[in-house]
């Protein structure tokens, strides 16, 4: 288990695209429509223009309709973060996650974050180091 204290370990993190909705502003109008339309979704697309998809989705904003705007998807890869900021990117649920496990992956020799405000002596680290084992022996 490696303890940081600075940023140097953090600067390696990767985001990279995997893969996205082609037409997003299109998928969100149709799915939309489809709350007050006996038509299909895919003659829905197919009948939408540019201008009223605009339209639809000032609409869909103003009035507070958010969950056509889920319909669009962005699948993004992030390496290189702490275990805390991906806790807290997974506790505020603005996207769907799908996250490495502890559990089932052996995660040798990670590396942690202890924060300024109760970075300390020896004191402050002994708890963490028993653990170190526990990590390892439950995979």
């Amino acid at each position: 288990m490696h303890n940081i204290h600075t940023d140097k370990k953090l600067s390696k993190m990767k985001v990279e695209l995997i893969t996205y909705t082609p037409d997003p502003e299109a998928a969100v109008a149709a799915a939309a429509r489809i709350c007050y339309s006996d038509r299909g979704a895919l003659d829905l697309k197919q009948d939408l223009g540019k201008e009223e998809v605009s339209s639809l989705l000032k609409r869909l904003i103003s009035m507070g309709h958010l969950s056509p705007v889920e319909h669009a998807s962005f699948t993004f890869a992030i390496e290189g973060v702490s275990r805390s900021l991906s806790h807290q990117l997974v506790r505020h649920r603005i996207a769907s996650y799908s996250q490495k496990s502890q559990r089932y992956v052996n995660e040798n020799n990670f590396s942690y974050i202890t924060p300024p405000s109760i970075r300390c002596g020896p004191r402050c680290r002994s708890p963490v180091h028993p653990c170190d084992g526990g990590f390892t022996g439950g995979v």
